[in-house]
C-alpha cells in the first residue's frame, strides 16, 4: 500500500523544524557557556550543533577559535583564525598574534599585534608583546649545557606542579576511577601522589600522598617547610553565588598523617590565591594572587609565616618582578634566588621561566632562562633538586597540541672524560739524534680553512642500565648492537656488565644532526629482543632513563600474558583488541597479585611528541576499559613510548603502506611484577 504523500511531507517538515530548533538550542547553549568562560562546554555544544547539520557562520567559528585558544589548543585556534583572518575582531587579532608567537612565528605575530593596535588594542601592552617577539628572534639559541626531556613517568592531562619531598617527589595527577567530574577545561580532577626518585628519575610506582588530603576537586601546587612537618597547597573552593576561587591551605604532619587542614587568612573570596613557595629559612611564604592593587592579572607577593602556620599581610614584590600579565609559580632555591613563570616579561610566548638572584635589597632584574627550558608555549612549575641545583623538573604543555601538560626533567648533558695524549718519555740513551745535514727544507703547505663543528653538543656514548620489566633487577650479558639506520653499517657494539650497565662510545663521524641509529638489545632466549630507531639526540634520553627487557617466562600462562598485543586504529581500540582486553581482564581477576604494564606504541608518522602523547592516551584508555571490567587500577601501569619501538621496517624515510604502519600501532602487555 502506498504511503499517504501528504502525511509524509508533513512528517518531513516536522523533522526539519525539530532539527533546526535543536541546532539553535545547541548554539544558544554554546553562547551561554562562552559568556561564562566555560570554554570546554561551549566547544562541546558548537561541535554538537555542527554534527546535527548546523551551518556555522563566521561569528560562531570565531567563538570556536576563542574556545580553542583559551583551552591552549593553539593548533586548532591558529587554523580557524587563519581561515577567518579577514573577519577578526580586536580580541581575535591579539589571540591570532599570540598563536603565531607560541608557534615560533614572531614575524607574523608582530604583524598582527600591529594590526590589533590599528583597531584599538592597548598600544602599551601590544608594544610590550612586540618587544617580546623581537627579543625571541634575537635569543633563539639553545643552551648546550642543559637537557630537557619528558620525565620517565608521564604525568599527563594537566599539571598542578611537582615538588621534591624527602627521597622522592610529590605531584598532582588524576586519580583513575575516583571521580568522573571534569573541570572547565574538560580535564579530570587532580590529587596528590608520591613517587620515589632514583638516579634523578621519577620511578613508576606511585601512591596517594595522603588520604586526608584527597579531594573530589583539584589539589596541588605544594610547598613544604624544610623539616617536612608542614605543607602548603592550593585547592579551588566554591563561594557564594556559585563561582570558585583558588585558595591556599596548610596542614601539619603528626608522624602518620597530614592533619588540621585550614585555609590561610590571605585567601579571601574576592581573589584567587595560589602557588605557595616556602623560603629556605621557613620565614616567608611567596605566592601568586589577583588581589586588588596589583600591576596586572596575577602578581607575586611575600608574606611572613607565623608560628601558627598562618601568614601575615602579603607584600607585592613590585615592578621589578610583576607586569601587566601573569606572574605565578614562584620557587625559592637554597641560595634564596627566586624563580617564577611570567607571560608579561620578554619571552618566547606563553609562560616562560625567569630567575631573579637574591640581593641585599631584594631581587635582581628577572632573567629569562632561555631555550631549551623555555619554549613558545607554557613552561611553569620550575623546581631544582635540593642536592644538585643543575637538576630539576618543569611542567609544560609543549607535547602534542598543547591541551595537555607533562613534567619534564632538567639535567646537564653527560660529559665523557677524554684521554689526554701524553708525550713519550725517553731515557737519556734513547733520545733520538737528528743529522741536520739530512734535513730537507719542508714545503710550505697551502692552508685550508676547515669549518669547526662543535661535537660536544652530541652524546659521546650510549651509557645506560638494562633491567628486567618483571622485577626491576639488572640484566647482565645483554648484547647491544648499534647500526646506522640508513646504511645498515655497524657503528659499534657492546655487552652489559654484572651491574647491568653498558657503555658504547659513539664515533665522531656519526655525530651530526640528522644521524639516526638502529639499536638492538638481545640476550639469547631468556629475554625478548628490543629494537629501536632513534635520533642521536634521543640517546641522552636512553642514558637518563635506562631500558628494560621483557623476560620469557617458563610459566606458560605468564608467558602467554606477556605476548598479548592489543591493536588500535586512530584513537580507538579495535574489535580484536577489545577481545584481548577481555582475556586479560579474566586473567587479572583470577590473579589479583599480578601487575602488568600497558605499553602504548605508534607508527613513525606525524609529530614525534604528538605520537608520544597518543601512545600514552591509548594506554590509559585500555586501563580505563579494564577498570570498568572490575580490575584494580593498582594492577596496571599505562605507559606511552610513541614511535620508539617499531615492529617492522617502517621507520621515518621508508615508504610503507597503511597496513604496514598499523602493525606498529599497538599496546603490548608486559608482566611487571607480583605483589607480595
Amino acid at each position: 500500500m502506498r504511503p499517504n504523500s501528504r502525511l509524509t511531507i508533513l512528517l518531513l517538515m516536522f523533522l526539519a523544524i525539530a532539527s533546526a530548533y535543536g541546532q539553535r538550542t545547541e548554539l544558544k547553549k554554546a553562547k551561554e557557556y562562552l559568556v561564562e568562560e566555560e570554554y570546554y562546554r561551549a566547544l562541546e555544544y558548537y561541535q554538537l550543533a555542527s554534527s546535527k547539520g548546523a551551518t556555522l557562520n563566521t561569528q560562531a567559528k570565531l567563538e570556536m577559535a576563542r574556545c580553542y585558544f583559551h583551552l591552549k589548543n593553539i593548533t586548532q585556534a591558529l587554523g580557524l583564525y587563519e581561515e577567518l583572518k579577514d573577519h577578526l575582531e580586536v580580541e581575535d587579532m591579539v589571540n591570532f598574534a599570540s598563536c603565531w608567537q607560541q608557534s615560533n612565528g614572531p614575524e607574523l605575530a608582530i604583524e598582527w599585534y600591529n594590526k590589533a593596535i590599528d583597531k584599538g588594542a592597548n598600544p602599551v601592552d601590544m608594544n610590550n608583546l612586540i618587544k617580546s617577539c623581537q627579543w625571541a628572534m634575537d635569543n633563539d639559541a639553545f643552551d648546550a649545557d642543559v637537557r630537557v626531556n619528558p620525565a620517565s613517568l608521564l604525568i599527563g592531562g594537566q599539571s598542578f606542579g611537582i615538588q621534591y619531598y624527602k627521597d622522592g617527589v610529590v605531584y598532582s595527577a588524576e586519580k583513575k576511577g575516583r571521580n568522573k567530574e571534569v573541570d572547565r577545561s574538560g580535564k579530570g580532577m587532580l590529587n596528590l601522589f608520591y613517587s620515589d626518585i632514583k638516579d634523578g628519575e621519577i620511578q613508576e610506582e606511585s601512591r596517594s600522598f595522603s588520604k586526608n588530603l584527597e579531594s573530589d576537586y583539584h589539589v596541588g601546587a605544594t610547598s613544604f617547610t624544610s623539616d617536612f612537618k608542614r605543607i602548603y597547597y592550593t585547592k579551588p573552593v566554591r563561594i557564594k553565588g556559585g563561582d570558585s576561587r583558588l585558595k591556599i591551605f596548610t596542614s601539619v604532619y603528626d608522624g602518620e598523617e597530614w592533619i588540621n587542614e585550614r585555609v590561610l587568612s590571605i585567601s579571601t573570596d574576592d581573589r584567587n590565591t595560589a602557588y605557595p613557595a616556602v623560603s629556605p629559612d621557613n620565614k616567608y611564604l611567596y605566592y601568586s594572587s589577583t588581589q586588588r592593587g596589583g600591576r596586572g592579572g596575577k602578581d607575586l607577593y611575600r608574606a611572613e609565616i607565623k608560628s601558627s602556620g598562618d601568614v601575615g599581610a602579603g607584600v607585592n614584590l613590585g615592578a621589578n618582578v610583576n607586569t601587566f600579565g601573569d606572574e605565578e609559580w614562584p620557587f625559592i632555591d637554597k641560595q634564596g634566588n627566586l624563580y617564577f613563570a611570567s607571560n608579561g616579561l620578554q619571552g618566547f610566548g606563553g609562560l616562560d621561566i625567569f630567575k631573579c638572584e637574591k640581593t641585599a635589597n631584594g631581587f635582581s632584574e628577572p632573567v629569562n632562562l632561555g631555550k631549551p627550558i623555555n619554549t613558545g608555549v607554557d613552561d611553569f612549575g620550575y623546581v631544582t633538586d635540593p642536592n644538585d641545583t643543575l637538576r630539576g623538573f618543569i611542567s609544560t604543555n609543549r607535547l602534542g597540541d598543547g591541551t595537555s601538560d607533562a613534567v619534564f626533567t632538567i639535567a646537564p648533558p653527560v660529559v665523557e672524560e677524554e684521554e689526554k695524549d701524553t708525550p713519550p718519555i725517553f731515557d737519556m740513551d734513547e733520545i733520538p739524534v737528528v743529522d741536520m745535514d739530512d734535513v730537507q727544507p719542508a714545503e710550505t703547505p697551502v692552508e685550508t680553512v676547515v669549518p669547526v663543528i662543535d661535537l660536544s653538543k652530541y652524546p659521546g656514548s650510549l651509557t645506560t642500565k638494562l633491567t628486567s620489566t618483571f622485577n626491576g633487577v639488572v640484566v647482565p650479558g645483554v648484547e647491544v648492537v648499534i647500526r646506522d639506520a640508513n646504511s645498515g653499517e655497524l657503528v659499534a657494539k657492546g655487552v652489559s656488565g654484572a651491574d647491568g650497565r653498558v657503555s658504547i662510545v659513539i664515533p665522531d663521524e656519526y655525530k651530526r644532526d640528522d644521524q639516526e641509529f638502529e639499536i638492538v638489545f638481545s640476550k639469547g632466549d631468556e629475554f625478548d629482543s628490543k629494537r629501536m630507531i632513534v635520533n642521536i639526540m634521543e640517546i641522552e634520553d636512553i642514558n637518563n632513563n635506562g631500558l628494560s627487557l621483557t623476560p620469557r617466562f617458563k610459566d606458560e600462562v605468564l608467558d602467554d600474558i606477556g605476548t598479548m598485543i592489543i591493536p588500535y586504529v586512530g584513537n580507538e581500540i579495535t574489535k580484536e583488541g577489545l577481545a584481548v582486553l577481555d582475556e586479560l581482564a579474566t586473567y587479572l581477576t583470577l590473579n589479583p597479585k599480578v601487575v602488568v604494564k600497558l605499553n602504548g606504541h605508534t607508527e613513525a608518522r606525524g609529530n614525534r611528541y604528538n605520537n608520544l602523547n597518543i601512545s600514552q592516551n591509548i594506554a590509559e584508555k585500555a586501563e580505563q576499559i579494564l577498570i570498568t571490567k572490575g580490575i584494580n587500577d593498582d594492577q596496571m601501569i599505562p605507559r606511552g613510548y610513541g614511535e620508539r619501538y617499531l615492529k617492522n621496517k617502517c621507520k621515518r624515510g621508508v615508504y610503507c603502506n597503511d597496513s604496514e604502519h598499523l602493525i606498529n600501532r599497538r599496546i603490548e602487555v608486559v608482566v611487571w611484577r607480583i605483589l607480595e
